[in-house]
């Protein structure tokens, strides 16, 4: 059997939260694009750490969910 990491909305929430951001669990993907979009217009000096966040999990080499990788493209 072969086991594949997978990276969904909620791994990404997560990492987002890792690293402060307001982010809510219970929102869908789009709303978590709104809330750091905001979050990075007050805060400017976090996209660093947003970019950080964006760039281990593509080098990760691990699958990540098409609608996850197309948010996470946007902060590279």
């Amino acid at each position: 059997m072969m086991i594949v990491d997978l990276i969904d909305e909620v791994d990404f929430k997560e990492k987002l939260i890792g690293i402060g951001a307001p982010v809510d669990t219970a929102k869908d993907l789009k709303e978590v694009d709104t809330c750091l979009v905001s979050w990075l217009n007050e805060c400017p000096e976090q996209t660093y750490f947003v970019k950080l966040v964006c760039q281990e999990i593509i080098e990760s080499n691990a699958t990540i969910l098409p609608e996850v990788k197309t948010i996470m493209q946007a902060y590279l």
